[in-house]
Protein backbone atom coordinates (compact mmCIF):
# COMPACT_ATOMS: atom_id res chain seq x y z
CA UNK A 1 0.00 0.00 0.00
CA UNK A 2 1.28 3.44 -0.91
CA UNK A 3 0.11 6.99 -0.29
CA UNK A 4 0.52 9.61 -3.02
CA UNK A 5 0.07 13.37 -3.14
CA UNK A 6 1.14 16.36 -5.26
CA UNK A 7 2.68 19.44 -3.67
CA UNK A 8 2.55 22.73 -5.52
CA UNK A 9 2.56 24.89 -7.47
CA UNK A 10 5.59 26.60 -6.02
CA UNK A 11 5.74 30.38 -6.34
CA UNK A 12 9.35 29.94 -7.49
CA UNK A 13 10.31 27.56 -10.29
CA UNK A 14 13.33 25.40 -9.59
CA UNK A 15 16.55 25.80 -11.56
CA UNK A 16 15.21 23.09 -13.89
CA UNK A 17 11.71 24.57 -14.20
CA UNK A 18 9.98 22.37 -11.62
CA UNK A 19 6.93 23.82 -9.88
CA UNK A 20 5.52 20.66 -8.25
CA UNK A 21 6.69 17.42 -6.74
CA UNK A 22 4.99 14.06 -6.34
CA UNK A 23 5.41 12.35 -2.99
CA UNK A 24 5.01 8.57 -2.63
CA UNK A 25 5.08 6.97 0.82
CA UNK A 26 5.15 3.22 1.53
CA UNK A 27 2.64 2.32 4.24
CA UNK A 28 4.70 -0.39 5.97
CA UNK A 29 8.14 1.24 6.11
CA UNK A 30 7.26 4.94 5.59
CA UNK A 31 9.97 4.99 2.91
CA UNK A 32 9.51 8.12 0.77
CA UNK A 33 10.17 8.89 -2.89
CA UNK A 34 10.17 12.42 -4.33
CA UNK A 35 9.65 13.21 -8.03
CA UNK A 36 9.96 16.88 -9.12
CA UNK A 37 7.47 17.87 -11.82
CA UNK A 38 7.25 20.77 -14.22
CA UNK A 39 3.51 20.22 -14.66
CA UNK A 40 1.08 18.23 -12.55
CA UNK A 41 0.00 16.37 -15.70
CA UNK A 42 3.34 14.49 -15.51
CA UNK A 43 1.98 12.55 -12.54
CA UNK A 44 0.34 9.89 -14.72
CA UNK A 45 3.56 8.85 -16.44
CA UNK A 46 5.61 9.00 -13.23
CA UNK A 47 3.13 6.84 -11.33
CA UNK A 48 2.93 4.29 -14.15
CA UNK A 49 6.72 4.05 -14.22
CA UNK A 50 6.82 3.69 -10.43
CA UNK A 51 4.45 0.71 -10.52
CA UNK A 52 6.70 -0.99 -13.09
CA UNK A 53 9.78 -0.09 -10.99
CA UNK A 54 8.31 -1.82 -7.94
CA UNK A 55 7.49 -4.93 -9.95
CA UNK A 56 10.98 -5.13 -11.45
CA UNK A 57 13.06 -4.08 -8.45
CA UNK A 58 11.25 -5.88 -5.64
CA UNK A 59 9.36 -8.64 -7.47
CA UNK A 60 6.12 -7.58 -5.83
CA UNK A 61 3.05 -5.59 -6.79
CA UNK A 62 1.35 -2.50 -5.45
CA UNK A 63 -2.06 -3.60 -4.24
CA UNK A 64 -3.57 -0.31 -3.02
CA UNK A 65 -2.98 3.39 -3.70
CA UNK A 66 -4.53 6.09 -1.53
CA UNK A 67 -4.75 9.68 -2.76
CA UNK A 68 -6.89 12.78 -2.49
CA UNK A 69 -9.36 13.75 -5.21
CA UNK A 70 -6.89 15.39 -7.59
CA UNK A 71 -8.00 14.43 -11.10
CA UNK A 72 -4.48 13.38 -12.14
CA UNK A 73 -4.77 10.32 -9.88
CA UNK A 74 -7.93 9.00 -11.56
CA UNK A 75 -6.09 6.52 -13.77
CA UNK A 76 -9.00 4.07 -13.81
CA UNK A 77 -7.99 1.93 -16.81
CA UNK A 78 -4.40 1.59 -15.64
CA UNK A 79 -5.40 0.61 -12.10
CA UNK A 80 -7.92 -1.96 -13.39
CA UNK A 81 -5.35 -3.52 -15.71
CA UNK A 82 -2.79 -3.77 -12.88
CA UNK A 83 -5.31 -5.01 -10.31
CA UNK A 84 -4.66 -1.98 -8.07
CA UNK A 85 -7.33 -0.67 -5.70
CA UNK A 86 -7.54 3.12 -5.72
CA UNK A 87 -8.87 4.70 -2.54
CA UNK A 88 -9.59 8.44 -2.34
CA UNK A 89 -10.19 10.72 0.62
CA UNK A 90 -13.45 12.60 1.01
CA UNK A 91 -13.64 16.20 -0.20
CA UNK A 92 -12.05 18.66 2.29
CA UNK A 93 -10.88 15.75 4.44
CA UNK A 94 -7.08 15.71 4.05
CA UNK A 95 -6.69 13.75 7.31
CA UNK A 96 -7.90 10.65 5.46
CA UNK A 97 -4.65 10.83 3.49
CA UNK A 98 -2.82 12.07 6.57
CA UNK A 99 0.40 10.07 6.30
CA UNK A 100 1.53 11.75 3.09
CA UNK A 101 0.09 15.12 4.16
CA UNK A 102 2.17 15.05 7.35
CA UNK A 103 5.15 13.89 5.30
CA UNK A 104 4.85 17.09 3.25
CA UNK A 105 4.91 19.13 6.45
CA UNK A 106 7.99 17.26 7.66
CA UNK A 107 9.78 17.69 4.33
CA UNK A 108 9.07 21.41 4.08
CA UNK A 109 9.98 22.17 7.71
CA UNK A 110 13.39 20.54 7.37
CA UNK A 111 13.86 22.06 3.90
CA UNK A 112 13.30 25.50 5.40
CA UNK A 113 15.94 24.84 8.05
CA UNK A 114 18.40 23.61 5.43
CA UNK A 115 17.83 26.73 3.32
CA UNK A 116 18.59 28.94 6.32
CA UNK A 117 21.78 27.01 7.08
CA UNK A 118 23.13 26.83 3.53
CA UNK A 119 21.87 30.22 2.24
CA UNK A 120 21.46 28.74 -1.23
CA UNK A 121 18.92 30.44 -3.48
CA UNK A 122 15.38 29.09 -3.44
CA UNK A 123 15.65 28.18 -7.11
CA UNK A 124 17.46 25.03 -5.91
CA UNK A 125 14.45 23.94 -3.83
CA UNK A 126 14.04 20.64 -5.72
CA UNK A 127 17.54 19.58 -4.61
CA UNK A 128 16.69 20.55 -1.03
CA UNK A 129 13.51 18.44 -0.96
CA UNK A 130 15.12 15.37 -2.58
CA UNK A 131 18.04 15.53 -0.14
CA UNK A 132 15.72 15.91 2.85
CA UNK A 133 13.76 12.83 1.74
CA UNK A 134 17.06 10.93 1.60
CA UNK A 135 17.91 12.05 5.15
CA UNK A 136 14.47 11.14 6.51
CA UNK A 137 14.71 7.69 4.91
CA UNK A 138 17.97 6.77 6.63
CA UNK A 139 17.44 8.18 10.13
CA UNK A 140 15.79 6.43 13.04
CA UNK A 141 12.22 7.33 13.93
CA UNK A 142 10.01 6.47 16.94
CA UNK A 143 7.18 5.79 14.47
CA UNK A 144 9.05 2.62 13.45
CA UNK A 145 10.25 1.71 16.97
CA UNK A 146 13.51 3.53 16.34
CA UNK A 147 14.31 1.84 13.07
CA UNK A 148 14.78 3.80 9.85
CA UNK A 149 12.54 3.59 6.77
CA UNK A 150 15.57 2.33 4.83
CA UNK A 151 16.14 -0.54 7.28
CA UNK A 152 12.46 -1.45 7.25
CA UNK A 153 12.18 -1.32 3.47
CA UNK A 154 15.48 -2.83 2.31
CA UNK A 155 16.17 -5.03 5.37
CA UNK A 156 19.76 -3.75 5.48
CA UNK A 157 21.66 -1.37 7.75
CA UNK A 158 22.35 2.18 6.60
CA UNK A 159 25.88 3.21 5.61
CA UNK A 160 26.47 6.73 6.94
CA UNK A 161 30.03 7.08 5.68
CA UNK A 162 29.04 9.02 2.57
CA UNK A 163 26.75 11.47 4.36
CA UNK A 164 27.80 15.12 3.91
CA UNK A 165 26.44 18.51 4.94
CA UNK A 166 24.22 20.06 2.29
CA UNK A 167 25.57 23.38 0.99
CA UNK A 168 29.05 22.85 2.39
CA UNK A 169 32.24 23.71 0.55
CA UNK A 170 34.01 21.11 -1.54
CA UNK A 171 36.61 20.89 -4.28
CA UNK A 172 35.77 18.50 -7.09
CA UNK A 173 38.26 17.17 -9.60
CA UNK A 174 37.86 18.65 -13.06
CA UNK A 175 37.58 16.36 -16.07
CA UNK A 176 40.78 15.71 -17.97
CA UNK A 177 38.91 16.20 -21.26
CA UNK A 178 39.88 19.55 -22.82
CA UNK A 179 41.93 20.38 -19.71
CA UNK A 180 45.30 21.93 -20.47
CA UNK A 181 48.43 21.43 -18.42
CA UNK A 182 48.17 24.75 -16.57
CA UNK A 183 44.39 24.64 -16.05
CA UNK A 184 43.04 24.10 -12.50
CA UNK A 185 42.70 20.49 -11.42
CA UNK A 186 39.90 21.30 -8.96
CA UNK A 187 36.76 23.43 -9.06
CA UNK A 188 35.25 25.19 -6.03
CA UNK A 189 31.73 23.89 -5.42
CA UNK A 190 28.99 23.31 -2.91
CA UNK A 191 27.44 19.93 -2.21
CA UNK A 192 23.74 19.69 -3.18
CA UNK A 193 22.87 16.02 -2.85
CA UNK A 194 23.10 12.47 -4.14
CA UNK A 195 21.78 10.92 -7.32
CA UNK A 196 19.80 7.70 -7.02
CA UNK A 197 21.56 4.77 -8.66
CA UNK A 198 24.91 6.53 -9.01
CA UNK A 199 27.95 6.37 -6.74
CA UNK A 200 28.72 10.05 -6.82
CA UNK A 201 27.82 13.46 -5.44
CA UNK A 202 25.94 16.34 -7.05
CA UNK A 203 27.68 19.73 -6.97
CA UNK A 204 27.02 23.34 -7.85
CA UNK A 205 30.08 25.08 -9.29
CA UNK A 206 30.30 28.43 -7.47
CA UNK A 207 31.86 30.31 -10.37
CA UNK A 208 30.04 28.91 -13.40
CA UNK A 209 26.81 27.86 -11.60
CA UNK A 210 27.06 24.55 -13.46
CA UNK A 211 25.47 21.52 -11.79
CA UNK A 212 27.43 18.30 -12.26
CA UNK A 213 28.36 14.98 -10.65
CA UNK A 214 31.69 13.64 -9.43
CA UNK A 215 33.12 11.08 -7.02
CA UNK A 216 36.60 12.61 -6.73
CA UNK A 217 36.11 15.38 -4.17
CA UNK A 218 37.46 16.87 -0.95
CA UNK A 219 34.90 18.23 1.54
CA UNK A 220 35.16 21.12 4.01
CA UNK A 221 31.91 20.62 5.89
CA UNK A 222 32.51 23.44 8.38
CA UNK A 223 32.44 26.05 5.57
CA UNK A 224 29.28 27.25 3.79
CA UNK A 225 30.32 29.46 0.84
CA UNK A 226 26.87 30.95 0.33
CA UNK A 227 26.49 31.95 3.94
CA UNK A 228 26.24 35.70 4.34
CA UNK A 229 29.31 37.14 6.02
CA UNK A 230 28.55 40.23 8.07
CA UNK A 231 31.21 42.93 8.23
CA UNK A 232 31.39 43.68 11.97
CA UNK A 233 33.59 46.71 11.32
CA UNK A 234 30.78 48.36 9.36
CA UNK A 235 28.09 49.98 11.47
CA UNK A 236 25.46 49.19 8.85
CA UNK A 237 26.28 45.47 9.07
CA UNK A 238 25.92 45.19 5.29
CA UNK A 239 27.25 42.10 3.46
CA UNK A 240 30.68 42.46 1.92
CA UNK A 241 31.03 43.17 -1.80
CA UNK A 242 31.85 39.55 -2.65
CA UNK A 243 28.59 38.49 -1.01
CA UNK A 244 26.64 41.15 -2.94
CA UNK A 245 28.00 39.99 -6.28
CA UNK A 246 27.54 36.24 -5.90
CA UNK A 247 25.00 35.49 -3.26
CA UNK A 248 21.86 37.52 -3.85
CA UNK A 249 19.03 35.33 -2.63
CA UNK A 250 15.97 34.42 -4.68
CA UNK A 251 17.38 35.72 -7.94
CA UNK A 252 17.71 33.45 -11.01
CA UNK A 253 21.25 32.86 -12.21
Amino acid sequence: MIYVDIWGPSSISSIHGHKYFLTIVDDYSRYTWIFPLKQNSEVVKVLENFVVFVQTEFETTIKLIRSDNVTEFFMTNFFVNKGIIHQTSCVNTPQQNGIVERKHGHLLNVTRALMIQSHLSKIYWSYFVIHIAYIINIFLTPVLNYSSPHEMFYKTEVDFTGLKLFGSLCYASTLSTNRKKIDPRLSKCVFIGFKRGTKGYIFLNIQSREIFMSRDVVFYEHVFPYQRVQDTSNETNSPDIYDQILFVEDQPV
